[in-house]
């Protein structure tokens, strides 16, 4: 059988190229986030408690996962892998329906005033990079965004793997093992801020197949902490303030003043507080590689109720399913 020769250069523009292509499809903004749209004045803990909720499962969405064995690949490597992962939501929960844009109405040129149908799940796409470097470390960039959303999601990692370069003696024999962090966050919108990090122990063990697959299983138990934090929210987003009040300029004092003295809708807008959320996750997966082609497969999913840790999390557990392919230079 003849081989095909490698070329990392052929390989980062065909990841490119896929990056290019899927953005725009994926792109469409349905699923941005609106919390403006929690208006309940008679309860504010309530709006607040929805702005929780959907932070949270926007920031379990992007959680990064593990997608590799324990080992790395040498010092002298470096990886490059697009990966594709889908999270469920409770999308039957009120606050997706009111905290997201939906469909826009093209024919008449107007936003739409509820997503009456939000989709199931929240997908996610993304580059990673990864290097390994001396004394058993490694780092990580990924840079990502959510289908149907503007949003772009940008991330870090590193991890340790104490047992690397034990493979032949008593050491080789035991499973490899690596402690994780990661940070990923949402760009792409001012109305609402969402930073998750993870922190994770994963095992894994190499089996030889034939002469050269390589197949790993791997188990990891994940740790996720979300904050969330919401931009300055205008509650009249159909109005204009400015041309209510009949603006004419500033003062000396540089207060606004109006034509017709009406202010009023200066004053409808919301801030809510910082939000945090903890949840534990556990993941299987398992990677194959085939000389410097390496493809992964994996799914991770909430051990307990998050409702039971989080007062602000009403809705089920949510699972995410990825799948990672690439090679190594």
């Amino acid at each position: 059988m003849t081989r095909l020769p490698f070329c990392p250069r052929a390989l980062a523009s065909l990841a490119l190229a896929v990056a290019v292509t899927v953005a725009p499809k994926v792109r469409a903004g349905a699923m941005d986030p609106s919390p403006e749209r929690f208006q309940t004045p008679t309860d504010p803990a309530a709006d607040a408690a929805n702005f929780g909720a959907l932070a949270g499962e926007f920031g379990y969405a992007i959680a990064p996962g593990i997608l590799h064995a324990a080992h790395t690949q040498g010092q002298r490597s470096f990886e490059l892998r697009f990966q594709a992962s889908i999270a469920t939501i409770n999308s039957s929960q009120g606050y997706w329906k009111s905290g997201t844009e939906g469909p826009r109405d093209e024919a008449r040129n107007q936003a739409s005033i509820q997503n009456k149908d939000p989709d199931p799940v929240l997908q996610v796409y993304g580059l990673e990079a990864r290097k390994p470097l001396p004394f058993g470390f490694e780092t990580g960039v990924f840079f990502g965004w959510i289908g149907q959303t503007r949003l772009a999601v940008p991330g870090l990692s590193v991890r340790w793997v104490p047992k690397e370069g034990f493979r032949d003696d008593l050491l080789g024999i035991l499973p490899d093992i690596a402690f994780g962090a990661a940070f990923r966050t949402i760009t792409g919108s001012t109305k609402m801020n969402v930073y998750t990090t993870a922190l994770d122990v994963e095992v894994s063990k190499r089996i030889i197949l034939g002469s050269a697959l390589e197949f790993t299983p791997y188990l990891a138990m994940q740790r996720l902490i979300v904050a969330a934090r919401s931009g300055a929210l205008d509650l009249t987003p159909d109005k204009d303030a400015n041309q209510l009040c009949g603006f004419t300029g500033y003062d000396e004092s540089r207060n606004k003043t109006c034509a017709n003295g009406s202010v009023s809708d200066f004053g409808q807008s919301r801030t809510y507080d910082t939000t945090m959320t903890h949840r534990t996750r556990a993941i299987g997966g398992v990677q194959l590689k085939r000389d410097h082609f390496v493809i992964a497969g994996e799914v991770a999913f909430d051990l307990t109720d998050p409702g039971g840790e989080n007062a602000n999390l009403s809705a089920g557990r949510q699972s995410t399913f990825a799948l990672s392919a690439g090679a190594t230079f």
